[in-house]
C-alpha cells in the first residue's frame, strides 16, 4: 500500500512523533511510505530525518520525506500538495492536525484518493467531518462524534520503541549523574513529571500541591519537571528560590529521567492520551495522576492514585502518601501498547475506506480558514 502522511508543523511534539513512529512501523512492514512536512530546516524535519535514516531495512518497504518549501505562504500549500500527489500517487492520505487536513486532505480527496485523519486532540466537525475514516486516539473522543458518516476505529497510542530500547540502554551511571544533579540521595524521594509546558498540563498546579506535600524542612523530596513550552518563565518564577524544585527544559532522551524518578506525577486538565504517562509505567514508576481523558481509559492499574483536575489539596495528599510507601517500582501489563498492534489495526481501517471509497461519496464540509 502507498500511504501519504502529512503534517504541516514546525516543531516536534506527541502529534509529529506519532506521525514518525507509524510511519516508520509501516514502511518495516512493507508498505511505502511518505511524510509530507513542511519547512526541511524546522525541528520536526530534524527530527523526521533520523527517523527516515532507521526505517528502511532491506526487504521491507521505503519511508521518504518530503517538505513544502519554508518560503511558501499556507496558500501555496495546496498548490505543493497537488504536486506531491500527483507524483506519488498514494492509495490513501493520513493527515494529522486540522492544517493537514484542510490543506493536503481534501485536496486528495477532490482527487478521489480517500483520506484518513487521527484526532490527536478534539473532535472538529469542520476540520475533519468530511474524512472517509477517523482515528481516535481513545474512546471518550469517539463518544464526540455526533453527525460523522465516515469510518472509525479507536486506535490506542503505543509505547515507542525508541523509548523502549532508551530505557534498556540506560546505565545506573547516568541515572545516578541524573540523581546527584539534583541533590538527591538515597533517603530523597524524587517525583517526576513530562510533558509540554502549557495550561491543558497545569504544572503550576504540580509545584504547588508539591509544596503543599513537603513543606520546606520536612523530610527529603525533589520534584524535576521535563519540558518545554509557553509556560517555562512562569514555571521558572514559580520555582525560584525553592532548590527541590527543577524545571529540566525539553531533553532529547527522557529514558534516564524516568529511572531516575521514584515516581511520576501528572496535574493535567486535558490529556487526550498521555503519551508520557504510558513512558513512565514502562520504566516502572508509581503514578500520581489527575482524572483527564485518556489515562482512565488506560491506566488501569489498581495502585495508581487518582485526584480530579484542579484538586491541589488530593493530589498533595496523594504526593505525600507515596513518598511515605517507600521506593517500589510496579511492574504494569503493557502488552496491548505495541506499535506494531496499532499498525495493524490502522492498516484494518485504511482498507475499509479505500474498499468504500467509490460507493461511499460525500459532500465535503463548507471550507474552513488557512
Amino acid at each position: 500500500m502507498k500511504i501519504l502522511h502529512a503534517v504541516l508543523s514546525k516543531g516536534f511534539y506527541g502529534t509529529e512523533r506519532y506521525c514518525a513512529e507509524l510511519a516508520g512501523e509501516q514502511a518495516r512492514s512493507g508498505h511505502d511510505v511518505e511524510i509530507l512536512i513542511v519547512d526541511a530546516t524546522s525541528d520536526c524535519a530534524r527530527e523526521m530525518r533520523k527517523v527516515v535514516a532507521q526505517a528502511n531495512p532491506v526487504g521491507a518497504g521505503t519511508l521518504r520525506l518530503t517538505a513544502l518549501p519554508a518560503w511558501a505562504p499556507t496558500a501555496l500549500h495546496r498548490v505543493f500538495a497537488r504536486r506531491v500527489l500527483r507524483r506519488f500517487r498514494p492509495d490513501i492520505v493520513h493527515t494529522h492536525l486540522n492544517p493537514a487536513a484542510r490543506r493536503v486532505g481534501r485536496i486528495a480527496q477532490r482527487r478521489g484518493i480517500p483520506h484518513v485523519a487521527t484526532l490527536h486532540l478534539s473532535y472538529e466537525p469542520r476540520e475533519v467531518g468530511d474524512c472517509d475514516g477517523l482515528i481516535c486516539i481513545a474512546q471518550w473522543q469517539r463518544a464526540t462524534l455526533d453527525g460523522f458518516g465516515g469510518e472509525v476505529a479507536v486506535v490506542h497510542n503505543w509505547l515507542p520503541h525508541s523509548l523502549e530500547d532508551a530505557i534498556i540502554r540506560t546505565k545506573q551511571e547516568q541515572v545516578h549523574g541524573l540523581r546527584q544533579s539534583w541533590a538527591a540521595d538515597h533517603e530523597t524521594f524524587v517525583f517526576g513529571s513530562v510533558g509540554r509546558l502549557v495550561a491543558e498540563k497545569d504544572m503550576p498546579l504540580l509545584v504547588r500541591a508539591f509544596r503543599t506535600a513537603f513543606p520546606k524542612g520536612s523530610e527529603p523530596a525533589r520534584l524535576v519537571i521535563v519540558g518545554d513550552g509557553p509556560q517555562r518563565a512562569e514555571l521558572d518564577a514559580l520555582a525560584a528560590g525553592d532548590r527541590r524544585i527543577f524545571i529540566a527544559g525539553a531533553q532529547e532522551n527522557v529514558a534516564p529521567y524516568y529511572l531516575a524518578f521514584d515516581a511520576f506525577a501528572s496535574a493535567a486538565r486535558f490529556e487526550p492520551f498521555g503519551l508520557s504517562i504510558l513512558e513512565a509505567m514502562a520504566a516502572g514508576c508509581p503514578l500520581v495522576l489527575t482524572r483527564t481523558q485518556g489515562p482512565s481509559e488506560f491506566v488501569t492499574d489498581p495502585r495508581v492514585l487518582w485526584a480530579e483536575a484542579g484538586d491541589t489539596a488530593t493530589l498533595a495528599a496523594h504526593l505525600a502518601a507515596t513518598a511515605a510507601a517507600g521506593w517500589q517500582r510496579p511492574q504494569y501489563d503493557l502488552k496491548h501498547f505495541s506499535q506494531a498492534r496499532a499498525a495493524a489495526e490502522i492498516e484494518t481501517l485504511y482498507r475499509h475506506v479505500v474498499a468504500l471509497r467509490g460507493a461511499n461519496e460525500r459532500p465535503a464540509l463548507p471550507k474552513s480558514g488557512q
